[in-house]
C-alpha cells in the first residue's frame, strides 16, 4: 500500500502545478517563429510603442478607420471602403517599415476594421502574417478569410468570422470604435487574474507570451488595472502549517511587487482607488494585490494587517476546501450550509477594520450568508457566476444576487467553461455574457462586473486573453446596454466599493 501511495502523491505533484495553464495557443508551425519573434519585439519596445498607440487614436477621423495592407487590390478596396461610409488607411509595406512586428502593432491601435483579400495571408508570406496577426491580437473587425486565417483564429480561440460584406465590416467598425472610445473614457479593471502562478514558467507582466494577462495585452484589449493574485492550495490546519502558508503567501507578493517593479515606466501597484487613478492618469497600467484562500493569514489576525499594509485589497476567504475561517462551497467541503467559524467572524471584523474587500468567490453559501450578516462594508465575488444559468456551486443562486445588490457589494463575472456550463471546447462569450446578462438582471447593473480567472482556468472562445475583453464590450453594446452601465462593469462598480471599504475602516 505504502507503494501505490508514493505513487500517487508523485502523480499529485506533477499534476498540481499544472491546474493553472499558461493560454492554449496553438499556433500553425508554419507561422510560429513569426509569432514570437513579434510578440518579442513588442514586449521589449512595449514604452514606445504605448506612446505611439496613443497619439495614432487621438487623429480618428469622423468615419470608421480601415486598414488596407500593400496588395494589388488596394486601389479598388479603397474606393468600396469609401462608398460604404468608411476611412481608408493604406499600411506600409514591408521594406517602408523599419520594424514591421512593432510598426503594425502600434498602427493598429488606430484601426477600427481592415480589409484583407481572400487567400492573401500565406505562410510564405511574411508580411501578411504580420498583417493579420496585428489584426487579430486586437480583435479588429475585418472582412476576408484563408485557410491560415483560419487555423490560427482556431488556435487562438477566435470567434468564428461573421462578416461577408463591407457594409457589414463598416458596421462592425462602428461597434468596435465605439468600444474602444467608451473603455478609453473610463477606468478598466479585470479582478482576477492567476498570472503570479505562472511565474515558474518565465512569464511577466511586461512579456507579450502564453500567458493570457500582460500589459502589451493589456493595452490590445484596452484594459487598465488587473488584480494579480497571490493563491494558496489548502494544506493542514496545525500551527506549522498555517505559519508556512503565510510565509508562502509572504513570498508570492514579494515575487509580484518584484515583478512589476521591473517595468516602471509601464505599471505601477496600486493599493488604494486614488493609487489606481493616479497610474491611470500617468498613462501606466495598475496592478493591484489580492490573496485566494484565507489560508495565507494562517491563525493570526495580526496578518490581516500586513495584507493591508502589503497593498492586498482584497482576500477571498478559502478555496476548495474547508480552513479555519469557513466552509467552501466546493464538494471538497464538508458542509455548504455551515458557515463562519469564530476565528472567522473575528477575521470579517478585521477584514472591515482593516479596509480589505471581503471575497465570497469560493465560500459556501452558508458562509455567503454569515458574511452579509456580519460585515459592515459590501462583500464582493471577485469570480463568480449565475447558478440559475449554470448550476455549479460556484455560481451564486438568485437570492445570493439579490442580497448581494441589498449589501451594495458586486458580482464578478468569470471566463471560467466549467463553471460556464459547457467544455472548454465548445464554450464561447455569448455563454459567459449570458451568465453576466442574468446577473445583471437580478441583481441590478450597478453589481456587476468582470472577473476573468484568467491563467487559472479561464477563457473562451471569443474571451480569451486581456486582449480580448473588448469583445465583452462590443457584446454589451450589442446587448443594448447604456455607456454609463458599461462603464460601471468595467471598474465603476468595483471602485466604489473599494473605496467604501476603505473609507469605513478603523484602522490603528
Amino acid at each position: 500500500m505504502r507503494g501505490y501511495f508514493f505513487i500517487f502523491a508523485a502523480v499529485f505533484a506533477i499534476m498540481v502545478p499544472y491546474q493553472s495553464g499558461a493560454q492554449e495557443l496553438t499556433y500553425p508551425e508554419e507561422v510560429k517563429a513569426i509569432f514570437e519573434r513579434y510578440d518579442a519585439e513588442v514586449s521589449a519596445r512595449i514604452s514606445s510603442l504605448r506612446a505611439n498607440c496613443h497619439s495614432e487614436r487621438s487623429e480618428e477621423s469622423l468615419f470608421p478607420a480601415i486598414a488596407i495592407p500593400d496588395c494589388p487590390e488596394k486601389g479598388f478596396i479603397r474606393e468600396m471602403i469609401r462608398k460604404a461610409g468608411g476611412h481608408p488607411i493604406d499600411v506600409p509595406s514591408m521594406e517602408d517599415m523599419d520594424n514591421p512586428c512593432t510598426g503594425l502593432w502600434a498602427m493598429a491601435a488606430g484601426w477600427d476594421g481592415a480589409v484583407i483579400p481572400d487567400g492573401w495571408v500565406r505562410e510564405e508570406d511574411e508580411y501578411s502574417v504580420l498583417f493579420y496577426k496585428a489584426v487579430s491580437d486586437r480583435n479588429i473587425p475585418f472582412l476576408g478569410s484563408s485557410p491560415l486565417m483560419k487555423a490560427i483564429g482556431n488556435g487562438l480561440r477566435k470567434m468564428p468570422g461573421k462578416i461577408t460584406s463591407m457594409e457589414g465590416l463598416i458596421k462592425g467598425a462602428r461597434v468596435y470604435r465605439r468600444a474602444k472610445k467608451l473603455m478609453d473614457n473610463c477606468m478598466t479593471i479585470d479582478t482576477h487574474c492567476d498570472l503570479p502562478d505562472l511565474y515558474r514558467l518565465g512569464y511577466s507582466v511586461g512579456k507579450r507570451s502564453m500567458s493570457l494577462a500582460s500589459i502589451p495585452k493589456m493595452e490590445e484589449g484596452h484594459l487598465d488595472a488587473q488584480i494579480l493574485i497571490s493563491f494558496l492550495w489548502q494544506g493542514p490546519l496545525d500551527n506549522y502549517s498555517l505559519a508556512k502558508a503565510v510565509e508562502k503567501n509572504l513570498e508570492t507578493i514579494a515575487r509580484i511587487k518584484a515583478d512589476v517593479e521591473r517595468y516602471p515606466g509601464l505599471c505601477g501597484l496600486a493599493r488604494t482607488p486614488a493609487e489606481a487613478d493616479s497610474l491611470r492618469a500617468q498613462g501606466k497600467k495598475a496592478f493591484i494585490i489580492a490573496l485566494e484562500n484565507g489560508y495565507g493569514i494562517g491563525n493570526d489576525l495580526g496578518n490581516i494587517k500586513k495584507m493591508r499594509d502589503l497593498g492586498v485589497a482584497y482576500i477571498s476567504l478559502c478555496h476548495f476546501r474547508d480552513n479555519n475561517i469557513c466552509n467552501t462551497s466546493s464538494r471538497h467541503g464538508s458542509d455548504p450550509s455551515k458557515g463562519l467559524t469564530e476565528f472567522g467572524k473575528k477575521v470579517v471584523g478585521e477584514m472591515n477594520r482593516q479596509g480589505i474587500m471581503i471575497d465570497l468567490s469560493h465560500p459556501s453559501p452558508g458562509t455567503f450568508w454569515d458574511c452579509v450578516r456580519y460585515s459592515k462594508a459590501p462583500i464582493i465575488c471577485s469570480h463568480s457566476g449565475a447558478k440559475a444559468v449554470y448550476g455549479h456551486d460556484r455560481g451564486l443562486d438568485d437570492n445570493q444576487l439579490k442580497a448581494l445588490a441589498e449589501n451594495g457589494g458586486v458580482i464578478q463575472v468569470y471566463s471560467v467553461p466549467e463553471y460556464l456550463g459547457r467544455p472548454r471546447s465548445s464554450m464561447t462569450i455569448d455563454d459567459m455574457m449570458e451568465h453576466f446578462d442574468h446577473c445583471v438582471e437580478v441583481a441590478g447593473a450597478e453589481h456587476v462586473g468582470i472577473g476573468s480567472d484568467f491563467d487559472g482556468g479561464g477563457g473562451v472562445w471569443g474571451c480569451n486573453g486581456d486582449n480580448d475583453l473588448i469583445n465583452l464590450t462590443v457584446k454589451m453594446i450589442e446587448h443594448g446596454y447604456t455607456s454609463w452601465q458599461i462603464k460601471g462593469f468595467w471598474g465603476g462598480n468595483l471602485m466604489r466599493i473599494w473605496r467604501e471599504v476603505q473609507s469605513k475602516a478603523d484602522r490603528d
